[in-house]
C-alpha cells in the first residue's frame, strides 16, 4: 500500500512538471468581414480578418497566404471552408482557432485612376522643353500628340510619371516616347506614345460666332499662333480692314478664317439709293442714283438716274457710295 501511494505521488509530481513546461495553448479568434478591399497583389489572412488572441499564433495566422488578388477593380469570392482548409496545417494549431464571419467573403482589388491626358502631357512637356532648348534659329514649335490614350487603372499609392524619349528632337517631325507609370517607386505600366513637332504660324480666328453677310467689326476676330498642321489651306495671316469683309457662312468661335470663308462685303445693293461721286481737275460733283446691280469694293456697278433714266457705270468704293470715273473731253480730243 505504501509503495502504491508513493507511485501516485510521483505521477502527480511529473504531471505538475509537465504542465509547467508545456502550458495549454491560448485560443485565437479570426473575425472575417463580409466585404474586404485589398491593395496588394497577394491575399493573406491578415487582409481579410481581425485576428486576436495568442499573439505568436496570431502573427503566424496573419501571414497565411490565400492566393493572388483579383485584377484591379475586380471582385472574387472566398468560402469560409477554404479558409479552414488553409488553416489545417498542424503548426497553425487549427484546434485553437475559431473563425467568426460569413460563409462567403467578397474580396475587391483597390485601384486608382491615372488620366490618359496626364500621361500624354508628361511626355509632351518634356518634348516641348527639349524643343525650346534648341538654337533660336530653329524656330518655335508646337508638340501635337498622335496617340489617343484612355485613363489607366493602377494600384493605390504614390504615382509618379517618368517619360523617356526615344531620340532627342532636332526640329519638326515625328517623335516617340515611353512613359513609365510608377506607384510607390515600382513601375506598373509602360505606355508608348507618338507625337509630332510642328512649327507655329499666325492665323486669323473668329473671336465669337459670326453670321453670314454681316460685315466684320473690331472684336470679331483676333490673331493666334497655331501649329502648321492646324492651319487650313488659304488661312488668313492678317486682315487689313475687317469692315470690308463678311462671312459666306456661319463661323464658329475659334475657327480659322480662310479666303474661302470670307469675302469683300457687299457695299452696294440692287435697288438701293446710292451717292455718286464724280471728280476731276478742280471740281467734285455728288448726286444720287439707284443701283441696278450689286457691288463689292472695287466692282463695277450700274447706276440709273431716277429722273433722266440714264445709266452710268461706276465702282463701289464705300457702303452706299459709287465713284464715276471722269473722262476729260479735252484730253480725249487731243
Amino acid at each position: 500500500m505504501r509503495g502504491l501511494r508513493l507511485l501516485r505521488l510521483a505521477a502527480g509530481a511529473l504531471a505538475a512538471m509537465a504542465g509547467a513546461v508545456q502550458p495549454a495553448a491560448a485560443g485565437v479568434t479570426v473575425r472575417v468581414a463580409p466585404d474586404v478591399v485589398v491593395r496588394s497583389d497577394e491575399i493573406s489572412l491578415g487582409d481579410l480578418a481581425r485576428i486576436e488572441g495568442d499573439e505568436p499564433l496570431a502573427r503566424r495566422l496573419r501571414q497565411v497566404w490565400l492566393g493572388p488578388a483579383p485584377p484591379l477593380g475586380a471582385t472574387q469570392r472566398l468560402d469560409q471552408s477554404y479558409l479552414r482548409q488553409r488553416l489545417a496545417e498542424p503548426d497553425l494549431e487549427p484546434q485553437n482557432v475559431r473563425i467568426i464571419g460569413p460563409e462567403q467573403i467578397s474580396v475587391t482589388r483597390a485601384f486608382q485612376v491615372v488620366s490618359g491626358a496626364a500621361v500624354v502631357e508628361a511626355a509632351g512637356r518634356q518634348i516641348q522643353e527639349r524643343l525650346d532648348a534648341l538654337p533660336s534659329g530653329a524656330g518655335t514649335f508646337a508638340v501635337v500628340p498622335l496617340t489617343r490614350l484612355g485613363d489607366i487603372r493602377v494600384p493605390t499609392g504614390a504615382v509618379d510619371l517618368s517619360p523617356q524619349l526615344r531620340a532627342e528632337p532636332t526640329g519638326a517631325g515625328a517623335l516617340a516616347a515611353t512613359v513609365a507609370v510608377n506607384v510607390d517607386g515600382r513601375t506598373v505600366q509602360s505606355v508608348p506614345l507618338a507625337f509630332r513637332a510642328d512649327r507655329y504660324g499666325n492665323v486669323v480666328v473668329a473671336a465669337r460666332a459670326l453670321d453670314p453677310k454681316t460685315g466684320l467689326a473690331a472684336g470679331d476676330w483676333q490673331i493666334e499662333r497655331r501649329p502648321s498642321t492646324e492651319i487650313p489651306s488659304g488661312a488668313l495671316a492678317s486682315i487689313a480692314d475687317g469692315a470690308d469683309l463678311e462671312p459666306v457662312r456661319p463661323i464658329r468661335p475659334g475657327e480659322v478664317l480662310t479666303a474661302a470663308l470670307v469675302r469683300p462685303r457687299m457695299l452696294v445693293r440692287r435697288g438701293e439709293l446710292v451717292t455718286l461721286v464724280v471728280e476731276g481737275p478742280g471740281f467734285r460733283i455728288t448726286t444720287q442714283g439707284v443701283a441696278a446691280t450689286d457691288g463689292r469694293r472695287g466692282e463695277v456697278v450700274r447706276i440709273i438716274n431716277p429722273t433722266s433714266k440714264r445709266e452710268s457705270l461706276g465702282r463701289a468704293e464705300q457702303a452706299g457710295l459709287v465713284r464715276i470715273p471722269f473722262k476729260d473731253p479735252v484730253g480725249a480730243a487731243q
